[in-house]
């Protein structure tokens, strides 16, 4: 969600079985500006002598080969960044002349197969060739600059796990910076599994293994109610925080993220398991403010998303939900458990 100004209407915000007040305030994010359009092709102005990032050597002038070859063909410079990352994924930027037990006959430094889809053996065992063939067929992937660069980098790839790539995210970005001499702008560390690559996610500091999901105050509790759309008494199974349109959501302990879509009066939900039978969920996310996706591990105060209003909300906050095997449970009383205090 993106809003010039503050509002100075006080809102009713409408959430599943209650209706709350929330001030339509903004806050700064330091994530917002990361959808931001990357921008033209960047230049290779020299390999550095030294290690960036423990890659050094030829590692280094393999991944030169690749910017330049992106380049070339007009990718811009998160496509650039995403064709190293996935070199680093795939031979640690090494021209290897081997495949593995998955795909025998695969080569270069994109370990691509003898399939006829990526040229000969000569084309694949060539640096500037093979990144060239990947990035032809990366920009045959339907969507692929606003795709997660790993999941981009996933489906040029086909590789087992969409997730594989994340791990050389960053070091492709301080290797990019190295090549080019500066700060490579619409790219980011910490952002390899998001679409928005431009600014890192808020990272909170958290004293213990749980901690409060948004700033803000506490609008509206869990319980019965009156359903102000006429529905009779209905379980508002949550809590609402208020702290303003686009303020971080953060994981409120450790665990992987479940789901991270559309879901109906909700707008957008993140789930995320815990184990043990705990399923945190956070709702009322717009598209572009979801940080997070399916598969993805988080850690207690890693921002997942975004303030908003998408859904049956007509004001920004956060409708935070604690599930404890399979049924919703009061989410104050169960972080107050947890050492964490909303009120």
């Amino acid at each position: 969600m993106r809003k010039s100004a503050v509002a100075a209407a006080i809102a009713p915000v409408l959430i599943a079985g209650g209706l709350v007040t929330a001030a339509l305030v903004t806050h700064e994010d330091p994530q917002a500006g990361a959808c931001e359009p990357t921008g033209a092709a960047v230049s290779v102005s020299g390999v550095p002598a030294g290690p960036v990032a423990g890659w050094s050597g030829e590692q280094l002038v393999n991944a030169a080969l690749i910017m330049e070859a992106g380049e070339a063909l007009g990718i811009d410079a998160r496509g650039q960044v995403i064709g190293v990352m996935t070199a680093m994924g795939e031979s640690s930027l090494t021209v290897v002349d081997h495949g593995d037990a998955v795909g025998p006959d695969s080569r270069g430094l994109f370990q691509q197969r003898a399939n006829g889809a990526w040229g000969s053996y000569e084309d694949r065992m060539d640096p500037t060739i093979s990144a060239t063939n990947f990035y032809e067929a990366l920009l045959e992937v339907d969507g692929w600059e606003t795709l997660p660069p790993t999941i981009a980098a996933h489906r040029t790839q086909r590789n087992a796990d969409p997730y594989h790539y994340v791990r050389w995210w960053d070091d492709a970005v301080e290797v990019a910076a190295a090549l080019t001499g500066a700060q490579v702008t619409g790219v980011a560390a910490g952002t390899g599994h998001l679409p928005c690559t431009g600014a890192a996610p808020v990272l909170r500091a958290v004293t213990g293994d749980w901690t409060t999901p948004t700033e803000g105050p506490l609008t509206s509790g869990f319980g019965n109610r009156n359903s102000p759309t006429g529905g009779g008494v209905r379980l508002h199974a949550g809590l609402d925080l208020a702290p303003g349109c686009d303020a971080p959501i953060v994981a409120a302990s450790a665990g992987v993220v479940v789901r991270a879509g559309a879901s109906s009066g909700y707008g957008n939900l993140v789930v995320v398991d815990h184990g043990g039978g705990v399923l945190t969920r956070y709702a009322h996310m717009e598209d572009e403010d979801l940080l997070a996706v399916v598969g993805q591990q988080v850690v207690a105060g890693q921002q997942i998303a975004r303030v908003g209003t998408k859904g049956d909300s007509t004001g920004c906050h956060l409708h935070f939900e604690v599930y404890l095997d399979g049924a919703p449970t009061d989410p104050l009383t169960f972080l107050a458990e947890h050492g964490t205090d909303l009120r």
